[in-house]
């Protein structure tokens, strides 16, 4: 009886950690992150998915299994390895990009998918609204207001007339945002000139073209651009033309300003978000959020390089990006 009434007591007191180890074995979990392709922005937004996920108490290795995937810009890559990562159930995905994010938007309605590094998801298809995306996507969007950038030009040229942009024609995000950045442009008295691009290789041509044709080049959050960056700096600084982007990455190669947000930032908080949908919050009905965490960066070099003296107000509180 004594025997039995110990192993009881020992039950008893082990109780407790048996229910922890419990919990903490339900608390394993499989994250699909996939990448459109590998440039400085995409993958600082990477880093900061696997930095907020940590902060959150997810580990690779301990309790999370990442199924990672960089499909390197490739279509027909992208949609096997959508299937891929389907196939293994994962418990949410990190679709980084718009491209990205609409392919898994074709391929599952149930697994939630966190829109990262997508500028504007309801232009894109993505979700419903705002407010109530309405189905299994949602997160935190990095769209910045245009009209703040263009008032960068009139602080640093205000003789500037003409504003010019290159997109890239097959992106949904892309063709959106010029469209927008003209409307504000104009609305703010500024002519303003785009050109699209298929692929890189068309950058120096159409950078060529445009830089030929206005006072200010502007550069958004557009994957293929990014990535023939270094392109259209090269050429724009040769005519002495400079890049105003909403990209810190951009800065760094030599852009000469912008009012910028972290691209890890942007990783964090949507792993976040994501960690609010592993707890129990619908995606269907938390809204896509916005950063205004906003940096003002430049890079003095660059402004050097064009002859261009930045004022005191912006620089006093600026961060100089010159490698």
């Amino acid at each position: 009886m004594k025997k039995l009434i110990k192993v009881i007591s020992l039950l008893v007191a082990l109780f407790p950690l048996l229910t922890i180890k419990s919990a903490q074995a339900q608390e394993n979990i499989t994250v699909g992150i996939v990448t459109m392709m590998s440039h400085p922005s995409l993958d600082l937004i990477r880093d900061g998915v696997y930095e907020g996920l940590e902060n959150g108490g997810y580990i690779e290795g301990e309790n999370m299994e990442v199924l990672y995937h960089n499909v390197e810009g490739d279509i027909n890559m992208l949609g096997m390895v959508t299937d891929e990562v389907i196939s293994q159930d994962p418990d949410i995905i990190f679709a980084i990009s718009t491209p990205v994010a609409q392919a898994f938007q074709n391929a599952t309605d149930d697994i939630p998918v966190i829109l990262t590094g997508v500028r504007d998801p309801e232009d894109a298809g993505l979700v419903e609204s705002y407010e109530n995306p309405g189905g299994n996507m949602t997160g935190v969007s990095h769209m910045t207001p245009h009209n703040v950038q263009f008032e960068l030009i009139q602080q640093f040229n205000p003789e500037a007339k003409t504003i010019g942009m290159i997109y890239t024609t097959s992106e949904d995000n892309s063709v959106a945002e010029v469209e927008q950045a003209e409307a504000v442009a104009n609305e703010m008295g500024f002519d303003f000139v785009s050109q699209g691009i298929s692929s890189t290789n068309d950058m120096q041509m159409v950078a060529q073209s445009i830089a030929s044709e206005v006072d200010v080049i502007f550069a958004g959050n557009d994957n293929t651009i990014a990535s023939a960056f270094d392109t259209l700096a090269e050429v724009a600084d040769g005519a002495g033309v400079p890049i105003i982007t909403t990209v810190e990455e951009m800065v760094g190669q030599g852009a000469l300003a912008g009012l910028v947000l972290s691209q890890k930032d942007i990783g964090i908080q949507n792993a976040e978000y994501g960690i609010e949908i592993l707890e129990g919050a619908d995606p269907a009905t938390l809204p896509i959020k916005f950063m205004d965490n906003y940096l003002f960066v430049y890079n003095g070099n660059t402004a050097e390089t064009l002859g261009i003296e930045l004022p005191e107000t912006l620089t006093e509180d600026g961060i100089d990006l010159s490698e």
